[in-house]
Formats: structure tokens, sequence, C-alpha cells
């Protein structure tokens, strides 16, 4: 088995053809499927299940995907690392969109102080879009809502309760039962968020219609609706304790609370930079409520 091996498997995997992997890499058919024969001969089990002339990944198949992107991104990195000094010093840090609107500056003052040549790069995305990054060796270390991925390490970092809030111009109550949530207008992050990861089982069972809300990437847009009357939106309580237009509206005997960690890929090489940039991260918020593990 080689290298070779794990980059056409992957193709095969993003594509589910063996046609469309072989013109991606610009190969025959028949050597991409001879290929995953010899994979499949190598671990004894069968990756893909072919039914209909489709390809479907089986749970082997499924196993083998996660550590040949991790095999391979770690290979990548170690010609860079190895070609270019300067990468010593870099740590590409990837939060959610509530991180962001609510503890980036907290954070990156942290490790500025901390390590002052640091090469530090940030990006901003929802929970699900970083989960991807991490697997294609997009960033280093990443702080979000969400650990169950078997293939991240995960540090506790705090915990935020969310909150159902509204002006008083929409909903002038401090409670809402289930009942009523039914027929108001829910100002929602867009799936994929944690913050939808958080309420999305509870929306389910009362059967709430989601399409009929309105959905939207910032929290802190979402706050600025709430605050001109749109409706009632789910926000981290940290937004609502900030606006003088909002309250919270309790659903009795419902909670919604976010757990954060600091992740990164299981057996990643970090360099001595992200290794201190994971220390002084994980520092910021030994002093919050801890994590209910």
């Amino acid at each position: 088995m080689t290298l070779r091996h794990l980059e056409i498997f992957l193709a095969v995997c993003r594509s589910l053809s063996m046609t469309e992997a072989a013109q991606q890499l610009n190969m025959s058919q028949p050597a991409v499927s001879k290929a995953v024969r010899e994979l499949e001969d190598f671990y004894h089990v069968s990756l893909f299940d072919r039914v209909s002339r489709k390809l479907f990944l089986t749970s082997e198949g499924e196993t083998l995907m996660n550590y040949a992107s991790t095999i391979l991104s770690q290979y990548e990195e170690s010609v860079v690392c190895l070609r270019d000094a300067s990468v010593f010093r870099t740590c590409r840090l990837s939060v959610n969109v509530s991180v962001a609107e609510t503890r980036l500056d907290q954070i990156c003052q942290e490790i500025m102080k901390e390590i002052p040549d640091i090469d530090l790069r940030i990006t901003v995305n929802n929970s699900a879009v970083i989960g991807e990054m991490l697997h294609g060796n997009e960033c280093d270390l990443a702080v979000i809502d969400r650990r169950d991925d078997p293939m991240l390490e995960s540090i506790p970092l705090f915990e935020e309760e969310l909150v159902l809030t509204a002006s008083d111009s929409y909903w002038s109550k401090d409670k809402i039962t289930a009942e009523e949530v039914l027929s108001v207008r829910l100002l929602l992050r867009e799936a994929g968020s944690g913050n939808r990861s958080c309420i999305d089982p509870w929306l389910r069972e009362i059967s709430f219609p989601v399409s009929k809300s309105w959905q939207c990437s910032s929290d802190e847009v979402l706050m600025h609706m709430a605050e001109e009357g749109y409706g009632i939106a789910v926000l981290p309580k940290s937004y609502v304790l900030k606006s003088s237009r909002l309250h919270p509206v309790t659903v009795p005997g419902v909670s919604f609370v976010r757990h954060f960690y600091l992740v990164y890929l299981l057996n990643k090489y970090l360099n001595r930079t992200a290794e201190q940039c994971r220390d002084v991260i994980a520092g910021c918020f030994k002093n919050e409520t801890a994590v209910k593990i």
C-alpha cells in the first residue's frame, strides 16, 4: 500500500464514482478500480457497497477515509514544515461565529501577550465547516461547541446557556409554552452551526416548521432583528445581557446549554508555536464554569 493508493481512495470517496475519480486524477478507470481492490485486499474488508451500479461507503470505508485524510494531510504538512522554517512560528486557529463575536478578542490578546512573535492566522466559520477544515488540514486548532468526532482531541473550555429572547413589541411575556412557539416566528442560526445543533432536537420534538423561521449566520444580526421586533431569537445568554431592548423568554422545563471545546486532529503534529497556543487558549478559560463531561 502506498500514499497513492490513499489519494485514489479519497478521490473515489469524494465522487462515489470510479469514472469521475479517474477523470479527476487523469487516470484510467480500470487503474482506479485496481487500486481500490488492492486496498480492500490489503485490509481484508470491503470499502464500498456496489448497489445498482452506484457506490456507497461501508463503515470500514468511512473509517479508512478518516485515517487516509489524516495521513495525507500530515504528509503534506511535513513537506511544508521542513521546507519552510517560518511555518514553525505559525498557528492557524479557527473559531465558530459565537466565539468570534464574544470571545475572540480575549483569546487573541492573551495569545499575543504570551507568544509575541507568533504568526497567528484566524478563520471564522460555523462548527460543521470547521470540522471539515480540521480534517482537511486547513487549520491547526479550533474552538467549537462539539466533540462528537472520534478523530478529534478535545479540551473542555467553558459552557454557555442559549435562551429565547424577544423585544416587548413582539412578545411581552417572560414565558412561552411549546404550543405557543409553534405560532411565533423564530430567528435562528443556520443549519450546521453549534447554536442550531443545540436547539434542533427540541424543534423536531415540538414539530416546529423550521422552513418558516428567519435564519442568519450571525448572532449579532439575530440580536438586532429581535430588537426590531421581527421575532423571537435563539441567542447565547451573553447577548441578552448586553441588550437593554431584549428580555429572556423561558420555556417551562426546557433549557439549552452549549459546551465549548478546544479541538485538534487526533495524532496531528503540532509545531512548538501551535502547542504554546493550545496551552494559552486552555488557560484563558481556567476560571470559567467547567464543562460537564
